[in-house]
């Protein structure tokens, strides 16, 4: 039983006790009082008559007050008469009664009652949409607003959140088709190309990230996308000053400023920590058009280098899949294969780049292999390969 219906018993109750309380007990109080002033005109006409008896009163006195006391009694009588036989008085406290009444008490009710009292319960009391029911309420509007760039993007969130990474780069993609001006998604985007590929930068996930710092030269979250950039390519000092500047835009007190502070703190105990400079190997790659066409997106693209004579054996290396591979990386100590046979402590090396379908440590058949020339790591060369 709701709240309107507990209303509802109140007014009619409240009605039936007012009702009652001026109709039955004024009907009862007429037929009394026209009783009362007929016995009460009698009682004086007696009274009268033996003042009469005794000669306490002569005949005109008699017959004079006589006359007063009928005059009386039948004004008193009409009025009772009126007032029975006509009711519209009592109709008329009817009509009130059982049409004002409710009206101004639900009026009054209205009034008083705040306006999202009935509906925010109801509301509160939902249950909340899982990320899955999400998802599909987005899908659902899209049918009919496919241009809808937010819708897109908020689409794309939602799968990486449920971890379907495929359907969330189409969803961001085609948010990014609608409107490439938007910072925001620039760096959603990316951030979640860079997370789903393993921390790896693709040429897409840059080319966000440019685009982004374009339109907003001091952006914080894509000059700190770019300093982890900077970081991938073994440039410390472009990523202490792409976080520097980022550093210098955020508000004192955000806790993206106490972890951007923090990593520069450990970037400064890492560079300071180092009695000589480490070694690296900067391996540049073009693949071909038709080379791409040729092998599968999800084939594997491995740079590594070996000693010059002995075993073949990858001395550092690094696996990225062919879909996330960004045109270059540098390898270091850090890509060691094992532990103790660091890529500092080799003098000449060959670099060497592998697409396979496998991934496989050992050369297989239609593998595509690529060698440089002999390189000298201490001179931290940079060399560039081209696959065909």
């Amino acid at each position: 039983m709701n709240l309107y219906l507990y209303f509802a018993l109140m007014v009619i109750a409240s009605s039936a006790w007012i009702i009652w309380f001026l109709y039955r007990p004024l009907k009862s109080s007429e037929i009394n009082l026209e009783s009362s002033n007929i016995a009460l005109g009698k009682q004086k006409l007696l009274e009268l008559e033996q003042d009469l008896h005794q000669n306490l009163i002569d005949k005109k006195q008699f017959n004079q007050a006589k006359e007063e006391i009928s005059t009386t009694l039948a004004i008193e009588l009409q009025q009772v008469s009126d007032v029975q036989n006509n009711p519209s008085n009592n109709r008329w406290v009817l009509i009130f009664v059982l049409v004002l009444l409710p009206v101004m008490s639900i009026g009054v009710y209205q009034y008083l009652t705040p306006k999202n009292n009935m509906s925010q319960p109801l509301k509160s009391a939902e249950k909340p949409l899982s990320l899955e029911q999400s998802a599909n309420k987005i899908v659902q509007y899209l049918q009919t607003n496919d241009n809808d760039s937010q819708a897109w993007q908020m689409l794309g969130l939602t799968y990486f959140e449920l971890g379907k990474l495929d359907l969330s780069i189409g969803a961001y993609e085609k948010s990014y088709q609608i409107n490439p001006k938007n910072l925001r998604l620039l760096v959603e985007y990316a951030s979640m190309m860079i997370s789903a590929s393993g921390n790896q930068f693709s040429d897409k996930s840059v080319k966000l990230i440019k685009q982004a710092l374009e339109i907003e030269p001091n952006a914080p979250d894509a000059l700190y996308l770019a300093g982890m950039f900077a970081v991938s390519q073994r440039d410390f000092n472009l990523a202490k000053g792409l976080w520097q500047r980022a550093l210098n835009t955020l508000p004192k007190g955000s806790i993206d400023r106490v972890a951007l502070t923090n990593i520069l703190s450990e970037l400064k105990a890492i560079e300071g920590s180092k009695d000589t400079p480490e070694h690296s190997v900067s391996v540049r790659v073009d693949v071909s058009d038709s080379v791409l066409k040729s092998r599968s997106n999800e084939d594997f693209i491995m740079i590594y280098v070996k000693a010059v004579k002995g075993r073949p054996m990858p001395i550092a290396i690094k696996k990225i899949k062919l879909k996330d591979f960004s045109g270059q990386v540098v390898l270091t100590d850090q890509d060691s294969v094992i532990q103790g046979n660091q890529l500092s402590t080799h003098d000449q090396v060959i670099a060497v780049v592998r697409i396979s379908a496998t991934g496989s440590a050992m050369r297989g058949v239609g593998d595509i292999q690529v060698l440089s020339k002999v390189i000298n790591v201490a001179d931290n060369p940079s060399i560039h390969l081209s696959v065909k």
